[in-house]
């Protein structure tokens, strides 16, 4: 089955144009579905019954996943599944938002998390990045910021952002790291520095 049914009484065009143009790596056509709706759909979508036809089909395949009542090494697999489709930031970064680390789940993902780090999918390793940025405070901290700069690649972009992104979070949270700027490529520095001064979590460099 496809989503087409599933998304018609949803579809917004005047959406689908704006985010068309924030992101040129697309793999998939999209449909114009927000995410708040998709959220509230992956309540109950039976994932493994619809293949992949649109962009939104991928965010919506993994919020299901990490929604569902399946174990964590059952949800790793499924996700595992998803990752060849992964195309643009917004799916990576929406997917990572019900993989939250809790004790259940700890030995599970962090080793899988780490791991992408090392793949030369660009998305999945931003998938990675991303996912430990967000899980930062269950984490230990300076291991966490460490792995997360051995990761640095300004020559991809969505790495590279995605780095300077977990770089200023890290230095909302604690200003001293400010030191370790020096560690990162001089391209992801500069995106770190100007997210650092615009964000309002942030001390002033």
């Amino acid at each position: 089955m496809v989503t087409d049914s599933l998304y018609a009484p949803y579809l917004d065009s005047e959406y689908k144009d704006f985010t068309s143009r924030l992101s040129t790596t697309d793999t998939l056509p999209r449909a114009g579905m927000r995410i708040p709706i998709l959220r509230q759909l992956a309540k109950d979508f039976d994932w493994r019954e619809y293949e992949i036809k649109w962009h939104e089909d991928v965010i919506l395949k993994g919020l299901a996943i990490g929604l569902s009542k399946l174990s964590p090494e059952e949800k790793i697999e499924e996700l595992k599944a998803l990752l060849p489709f992964l195309s643009s930031w917004d799916q990576t970064d929406i997917i990572v938002t019900v993989f939250k680390i809790k004790k259940k789940n700890r030995e599970v993902y962090l080793p899988f998390f780490l791991s992408l780090l090392e793949d030369g999918h660009v998305f999945t390793k931003r998938l990675g990045i991303v996912w430990l940025m967000s899980n930062r405070k269950e984490l230990n901290r300076d291991e966490t910021l460490e792995r997360i700069i051995n990761s640095d690649d300004e020559s991809e972009y969505y790495i590279s952002m995605a780095v300077a992104w977990a770089f200023s979070s890290f230095y909302a949270d604690d200003p001293e790291i400010k030191d370790k700027l020096n560690k990162l490529s001089p391209g992801t520095r500069r995106l770190a520095e100007r997210k650092i001064r615009e964000s309002r979590r942030c001390k002033p460099l």
